[in-house]
């Protein structure tokens, strides 16, 4: 059922994350987490907003990193 809601509370958050809820306010009050405070009350974090940030500065692996090495020295050794 947690997979399938859009909102999540801060303990749902924290169910899905696999972050305790001390550092995800942390986070909250660092400014580091989309979040939405309506009425300034309750926490609640959008889904999408939170698989996006987590998705954020993604390392390529060593073979992602390879491709791309090797594609670029193609398009130079052929002048593409």
């Amino acid at each position: 059922m947690l997979l399938q809601k859009e909102v999540f509370t801060i303990d749902e958050l924290s169910l899905y994350t696999g972050y305790t809820v001390d550092y995800i306010y942390k986070m909250v009050h660092q400014g580091v987490i989309p979040y939405s405070k309506p009425n300034g009350k309750k926490l609640f974090f959008v889904k999408e907003e939170i698989v996006s940030w987590l998705s954020a500065n993604k390392h390529k692996s060593d073979q992602e990193l390879e491709i791309q090495a090797n594609s670029y020295l193609m398009s130079k050794k052929f002048g593409r």
